[in-house]
């Protein structure tokens, strides 16, 4: 009688699965596709029909730094809401003062995004859910690809 062992922990890790591919559900037609990565993006492909994204793995920061007119202080105020990312100048307050002017709007790469885990049973990257996955006792239970789940 054999006995089974477990293979080493991060075997079948998502950094692990870069090259060989996440299996997931495609957001447009519910069928199987890939997640793969490189060192500057994630890219998803359907195994259905074909929709494909691209995905950056470089974490931007925005922001508006600027002279007050009003104090003559110098500020940054961060953009946090991504719906204003696209915009080349907003209006922002001074965070000294309270004046609001406009101010160009400076994009900075300010990360890498390694591969990051698995939460709520998504991708890290397009947050598209496993192609792998059920639930037991309430809690998910997955897996990456074929090879994980063999």
């Amino acid at each position: 009688m054999s006995r089974i062992v477990d293979e080493p922990y991060f075997t079948h890790s998502v950094y692990s699965a870069l090259t060989t591919g996440i299996q997931v559900k495609c957001p447009k037609c519910h069928g199987a596709g890939v997640v793969t990565a490189d060192d500057d993006n994630a890219y998803f492909r359907c195994l259905n029909c074909g929709y494909q994204a691209i995905s950056t793995r470089t974490i931007y920061r925005y922001d508006v730094h600027n002279q007050c007119e009003n104090c003559g202080k110098y500020y940054r105020v961060d953009i946090e809401d991504t719906a204003k990312h696209h915009f080349p100048v907003l209006h922002v307050a001074c965070p000294y003062c309270g004046a609001t002017m406009p101010g160009e709007v400076h994009k900075t790469a300010q990360a890498f995004s390694y591969a990051a885990e698995i939460r709520n049973g998504k991708d890290p990257w397009f947050g598209l859910e496993l192609w792998f996955l059920a639930s037991f006792q309430g809690k998910p239970v997955w897996a990456l690809n074929r090879e994980h789940l063999a």
